[in-house]
């Protein structure tokens, strides 16, 4: 089969967002699939289609956005696509980390659906080309290790808080997987 409009998948638990990209790269010629996890991204990109571009949010539930970099950087003999992480998110720290993951791109979603979306779409035209973040300064391993410790120390220790709405606990979990997963790659002292 010959494709013959880029192809797009976008994954993001905000439905409202999520429509508001879709509408902006089907009005530019887009050929796009939607998934509202990255657990449900990832069946996607198992299957026999391709995709020039997956544009992920950072924060989800089953699979965030950086569990799904991280795993599609693991096999790129299988997903070579461009991955681009959106966030609300400012910190310069989370984006450092998704590009040393992998992710081609940062971007900010308060800007909005068309700036991300016009941003993410020049990742097809660059065809996977990262681009390039400031490095911080360095930090030993010890201490990235302790950093590590004390907010795992502190989501578990919010999430005993008698009674926390279901909601929240399970924001909590997800934000301790977060954790776990961001710390992944640090050498440990």
């Amino acid at each position: 089969m010959i494709q013959s409009q880029k192809r797009v998948l976008i994954v993001d638990d905000d439905a409202d967002f999520l429509k508001a990209l879709q509408l902006w790269f089907v009005k530019e010629g887009f050929e796009v699939i939607l998934a509202s996890n990255g657990q449900n991204a990832f069946d996607i990109l198992r299957g026999p289609e391709t995709v020039d571009l997956v544009l992920t949010d950072f924060m989800m539930p089953e699979r965030n956005g950086m569990e799904l970099v991280r795993v599609m950087k693991a096999h790129p003999e299988r997903f070579s696509t461009p991955i681009v992480v959106m966030s609300n998110n400012t910190d310069p720290n989370y984006r450092l980390r998704a590009h040393e993951m992998g992710a081609s791109a940062y971007l900010l979603k308060p800007e909005g659906a068309r700036a991300v979306a016009e941003k993410a779409a020049s990742m097809v035209a660059s065809a996977g080309r990262t681009i390039s973040v400031p490095q911080p300064p360095q930090t030993s391993p010890a201490t990235v290790q302790a950093m590590r410790a004390s907010l795992l120390a502190l989501l578990r220790l919010t999430a005993q808080t008698v009674g926390l709405p279901i909601e929240v606990k399970n924001a909590l979990n997800s934000a301790e997987e977060l954790v776990e997963s961001l710390f992944a790659a640090v050498p440990v002292a």
